[in-house]
């Protein structure tokens, strides 16, 4: 009897078996390669290309494209990402504008806080003039209210000339020398091409109309200073403004140094916080205020902003 082991042996070294054996095996490694693409094909592609699009979808520029799938799971997850995408791009664009009316209402509030105090002030000092018949002075005291309050009325951008602030600010120093009968002086210095940067209306104002506030006084001549510089390289404005007053009180100036909120009862500092947050909300933390004391005396504020101002809100 012929063995079993003897038939296998015949049937694996008989050349038609052989052939058989391989044509199997090219087979199954064809078969194989068929389903390898297409399971890389219908599915490790999908899976990949969304995989992909999920990476990017927080960059501003890149174009989600989720393309069309096969897998029904997939599908769904891909429309579903797509319109929670469009929600959460909805509401930025709701967060942005909330933040920019938020900026008009403190600009506008702002100015709320500046004209009838001022205004009233003016008038009230043209009346003194009247009285005294300084008829030379009321006619300048008319002319630099009216340019004055043009300004502001006429003035609804978010950023302004340079220039033209300092003029504003000119205008508004003249104004109280007027009311004060000289009780102070000023000095405005800038570098040369620095007329043509761009920067928030009224922001010099606030602090000018502060360092007139508290070191303005009828003893002794007090003395206001306005400079200008650009900061290179990294092109920058610094813009320090700095009175020969008593200095900010200890406890005002710890809270501005550190940026903690400043008591605004009766209407008091509104004008500093307004503009704190305007330069943050327009710079998009870009831009720097630092407060101190002089070591002579007086306060000194420091604005450090970036020459070009961002143009997507300008």
């Amino acid at each position: 009897m012929i063995s079993h082991h003897f038939i296998a042996f015949t049937f694996f070294h008989h050349p038609v078996a052989q052939l058989v054996i391989i044509l199997l095996a090219l087979m199954i490694a064809i078969v194989l390669c068929i389903v390898m693409l297409y399971f890389n094909k219908r599915v490790l592609r999908p899976i990949q290309s969304f995989s992909d699009t999920l990476a990017r979808w927080n960059e501003e520029s890149a174009a989600l494209d989720f393309k069309n799938s096969k897998i029904i799971e997939l599908e769904q997850a891909s429309q579903q990402f797509k319109h929670l995408i469009g929600q959460i791009r909805r509401f930025k664009i709701d967060m942005y504008e909330q933040e920019l009316e938020k900026q008009r209402i403190q600009l506008d509030y702002m100015k709320l806080q500046i004209n009838p105090h001022f205004f009233l002030n003016c008038l009230t000092s043209m009346y003194s003039m009247a009285q005294m018949q300084m008829y030379g002075e009321i006619e300048r005291m008319a002319m630099s209210t009216t340019q004055y309050f043009r300004y502001i009325f006429q003035n609804g951008h978010n950023f302004v000339r340079l220039q033209d602030e300092i003029e504003h600010v000119r205008i508004y120093l003249d104004i109280q020398r007027h009311r004060y009968r000289n009780a102070f002086a000023y000095h405005i210095s800038q570098d040369a091409e620095t007329g043509d940067i761009r920067i928030p209306p009224l922001v010099l104002q606030t602090f000018i109309e502060n360092a007139v506030k508290y070191a303005v006084s009828r003893v002794t001549e007090a003395n206001i200073t306005l400079s200008v510089s650009r900061v290179m390289p990294d092109d920058l404005a610094k813009i320090t403004i700095s009175d020969s007053g008593p200095g900010f009180p200890p406890d005002i100036l710890e809270q501005l140094m550190h940026g903690g909120p400043l008591n605004a009862e009766n209407g008091n500092r509104i004008g500093i916080m307004n503009t704190i947050q305007r330069l943050e909300l327009l710079y998009k933390g870009q831009a720097s205020v630092s407060f101190s004391n002089r070591e002579g005396g007086g306060a000194e504020v420091t604005m450090t902003i970036p020459v070009s101002p961002p143009e997507a809100i300008d």
